[in-house]
């Protein structure tokens, strides 16, 4: 079949088409309003087409992008029922810490895990019949995320750790600085009680100096003695370094202290007698009775009768009893060299071999033996040497 055009005219103008079947010729006429018809429905078809394709390939893309945000919903939802398990997991084992003094906080718990499993068990009930839902990967996931809970756990409890260490470090510091302060104040205060007695040694060792003797305090000797200043072994294990050090220093002040009040123990120190006033110094005196020239070996401490006297010194009784002259007397080895007697005595609190401690009244102050009134006649001894007790009684 051939279509042929008879004439050119003009668009939309009458047309004749000639249809040659064999031998045979026809003529069709088109006319206008059949040629507008044609290109009418050819317009709607061209518009059809391309509407059709725009919309297959918008609903192309709208399709991809709802698959895509449908996949990110179910990964998101097996993450997030991954949570749920390890989350409930993780209170499952809290259960098992709880004590039973927490009975209230592990009913709540045990309310909290009842409803967590209801609702656990109707998520796998809705999820069951879904192929897209892969038990193994949820099981691995959950895994995952209760091991990453467990970590993210740690790393809290690892923070408030080292916050506690911080405090800690900080009020170790602040404790240090109070220890330095403290053992500066026992230092300056065992030091200076230290040259207190180290000053009364040196007042004492003056006055026997003019006798030939020297008493040294470094060698006084104690047999069977125990004790002293508390020194902890492996302190450097335990303290900063200048804590260390300046415990060690703090330390031997106490210890020369501590040992130097020991000595100071056996050296009669201070007045035997509260109160007193001097009638007879030590030396070279008017004798009292017959008022010739005599060697006095003490001093004449005047007081009231009856008043207490005391020994300055501890040690050991070596005399008590009546003697001529010096009527009831009282006399007292203090080792390291040290005696003293006290003579008159109104009466003796002590007896023969009896130990005596320092301060201890061992009588009364009296009139025997040869006296004029009541007094306490007082000797101090170092070596068998008699020297002035004015010396002791002031060197206090």
């Amino acid at each position: 079949m051939r279509f042929q055009k008879t004439e050119r005219q003009a668009l939309f103008s009458e047309k004749e088409v000639i249809v040659r079947h064999g031998a045979q010729t026809k003529v069709f006429k088109i006319s206008v309003k059949t040629q507008w018809l044609l290109f009418l429905i050819l317009l709607i078809l061209g518009m059809w087409t391309a509407y059709s394709y725009q919309m297959y390939s918008v609903s192309d893309r709208i399709i991809s992008y709802q698959e895509k945000k449908l996949g990110e919903t179910r990964s998101a939802y097996v993450d997030l029922m991954s949570d749920f398990v390890a989350v409930h997991n993780n209170i499952s084992s809290m259960m098992d810490t709880l004590s039973n003094d927490s009975e209230p906080a592990a009913n709540d718990v045990q309310d909290y895990l009842r409803r967590a499993e209801v609702i656990e068990e109707k998520i796998r009930q809705i999820t069951s019949g879904e192929d897209w839902i892969d038990n193994e990967d949820l099981d691995k996931k959950s895994a995952l995320r209760e091991a990453l809970l467990h970590r993210d756990m740690a790393l809290e409890e690892k923070k408030l750790l080292e916050e506690k260490v911080k405090q800690l470090e900080a009020a170790i510091a602040a404790l240090t600085a109070f220890e330095m302060d403290v053992l500066d104040k026992v230092e300056n205060i065992s030091s200076k009680e230290m040259d207190k007695v180290k000053n009364s040694i040196s007042i004492v060792n003056n006055e026997l100096k003019k006798r030939g003797r020297y008493f040294n305090p470094l060698a006084n000797s104690k047999k069977d003695s125990k004790g002293g200043i508390y020194v902890p072994d492996k302190l450097s294990a335990i303290a900063a370094p200048e804590l260390v050090s300046k415990a060690q220093r703090t330390y031997d002040v106490l210890a020369d202290s501590s040992y130097y009040s020991e000595v100071l123990k056996k050296i009669p120190l201070g007045k035997p007698v509260w109160t007193y006033w001097l009638t007879s110094p030590f030396g070279k005196r008017s004798d009292p009775i017959n008022a010739k020239s005599s060697v006095h070996k003490g001093v004449d401490l005047a007081s009231n009768k009856g008043n207490m006297v005391k020994t300055m010194a501890e040690g050991k009784v070596i005399k008590a009893g009546v003697m001529s002259g010096y009527g009831k007397v009282i006399e007292i080895d203090h080792g390291n060299g040290f005696k003293t007697k006290y003579a008159h005595l109104n009466a003796m609190y002590v007896n023969l071999g009896d130990k005596v401690s320092q301060g201890q009244a061992i009588g009364e102050v009296g009139s025997t033996g040869r006296s004029t009134g009541p007094h306490l006649h007082y000797e101090v001894l170092y070596e068998g040497v008699n020297v002035d007790p004015m010396v002791f009684i002031k060197a206090r």
